[in-house]
């Protein structure tokens, strides 16, 4: 569509030395990577955790861009380009992606989820159930975009309010009828969700606890960051049941409540053992008396919370009790304590955790199963969050009775360094030892297991990739663990 047509709505401020003609310019695309430029693309320079936009004007100018978006003079654009000044530009990325491609959302059946923890496990879950039932879904989630089956990694930049407009373009013109997007605060802070119309928006929990060190400090302002996605008025609202310690306007919509006295609830919650793995047996049980066996392939009372999550979106896409019920025997969130190796009475289970709290969920939820011994193998990234690290050793001494530490992403840190430092808090080091090398670290990790001995392997979760001095070299987990059993 022509630029003054996109810009129709909004009030801007003309700077630069361009020609009247390029007002009438063609725009196809809205981006912030100047990679993605070209003539036909609005750039829009916004600021963001890692970097500023206004510093790559001129990587996008001689990619073929002339127009763009910004919050000041970009006096160094050569001539011939239009600037268009707005206060903020962020707020405006899905507004105007949404305009220039014809708003893809609108087509779409969109379920948003946020909360603290059980985003990912929820989406993927949901993601099975519809797919099972024999809708067409895709969905996006820190572990990538899923379209037909295939996960394919967003990158190392979290997704904008452009980038999810341009991925729900893709969703519409593969067919897809369902689109489950996950929101962390970081995207909610920088509006990724605008302009998105959504169908129905799912709160998984909320922990105040549960935000980065620093990151805000204030436990009110991210729960206002949360809130943020339910101020759209989606005409359906997925809360947990009996939950004081977030308000969120329900008015205008049907609100639907997931756990203990809620429209849908777990009762005569049972864990079990099977070949396959540890689970969890229920009834899920609707308000009106409905209910249907369960046999959920996943431990842990957080796996049935996310369980009852994702099957009220599920009933709100039309899905049948039943067909929920059965679905989720089949559902194993990737990278979600899920087990990869079962071998003669001994369990590997591997999980995204990389928080201490993460860390102490999945091991407590591991335990009750362990007649052995618990193990953990974990890691931490490098050059970035070293405040965790502490915290992760402290939570692996804590919960678990022996600990394997070694690499995680280490990029062009130290992984012996990383590692000292998760130490600095421990107790029982006689209790721990450190193998750099994740990969032998797995190796030796799964040849001293016994019968009866559960291992964690922490971190990674469904990421297939180890970060090594900037690049992502091949590391799937999943075969390490295959190798290393056949190696008994």
């Amino acid at each position: 569509m022509k630029l003054l047509d996109l810009m129709e709505n909004i009030s801007y401020r003309l700077a630069g030395n361009y020609s009247d003609g390029l007002l009438n310019k063609e725009i196809e695309r809205v981006t912030t990577d100047p990679r993605q430029a070209d003539g036909k693309t609005l750039f829009v320079c916004a600021r963001f955790a890692t970097g500023d936009g206004h510093n790559n004007v001129n990587a996008a100018y001689a990619a073929g861009c002339r127009v763009f978006l910004a919050e000041r003079s970009l006096p160094s654009l050569p001539d011939g380009a239009a600037v268009l000044l707005v206060e903020k530009t962020k707020p405006l990325l899905g507004e105007l992606a949404a305009c220039c491609y014809g708003h893809p959302g609108r087509a779409l059946t969109v379920f948003g989820i946020t909360g603290s923890t059980g985003k990912s496990a929820v989406a993927h879950t949901v993601t099975a159930l519809l797919r099972r039932a024999g809708h067409s879904v895709a969905s996006l989630t820190t572990d990538g975009i899923d379209l037909n089956g295939a996960l394919r990694p967003c990158g190392s930049v979290v997704p904008n309010g452009a980038d999810i407009q341009t991925i729900l373009k893709e969703f519409l013109n593969t067919g897809v009828e369902f689109a489950v997007l996950e929101f962390s605060a970081y995207m909610l802070e920088n509006h990724a969700h605008t302009a998105i119309p959504f169908t129905a928006l799912l709160l998984t929990n909320f922990d105040p606890n549960h935000i980065g060190n620093g990151l805000y400090p204030d436990p009110g302002v991210y729960r206002a960051i949360k809130a943020s996605l339910f101020e759209g008025g989606a005409p359906f609202l997925v809360l947990p049941a009996n939950f004081a310690d977030f308000s969120v306007d329900v008015s205008g919509a049907r609100a639907l409540h997931f756990g203990e006295d809620g429209d849908l609830q777990a009762l005569n919650v049972q864990s079990i053992c099977e070949k396959r793995g540890f689970g969890t047996r229920f009834e899920l049980a609707l308000a009106n008396g409905e209910k249907a066996r369960v046999s959920l392939p996943v431990p842990g009372d957080y796996a049935v919370q996310n369980a009852l999550a994702a099957a009220s979106l599920a009933l709100i896409a039309g899905l049948s009790l039943n067909e929920i019920a059965t679905g989720l025997a089949d559902a194993k969130p990737c990278g979600r304590l899920e087990c990869v190796g079962a071998y003669e009475d001994r369990y590997i289970y591997v999980d995204s955790a990389y928080t201490a709290e993460d860390l102490a969920q999945a091991l407590k939820a591991l335990s009750p199963y362990t007649k052995g011994r618990l193990s953990v193998l974990l890691g931490s990234v490098g050059g970035r969050a070293r405040w965790r690290r502490a915290a992760l050793g402290r939570a692996a001494a804590e919960y678990a009775d022996y600990v394997y530490l070694t690499a995680d992403d280490p990029d062009c840190e130290d992984p012996v360094s990383i590692c000292e430092d998760m130490m600095q808090e421990m107790e029982g080091r006689d209790r721990c030892c450190v193998i750099p090398d994740r990969r032998e670290a797995i190796g030796r990790a799964v040849l001293e297991m016994r019968p009866g001995d559960v291992l964690l392997l922490a971190g990674k979760g469904g990421e297939r990739f180890q970060l090594i001095r900037g690049k992502k070299e091949a590391f799937d987990e999943r075969e390490i663990v295959k190798e290393a059993l056949l190696a008994i």
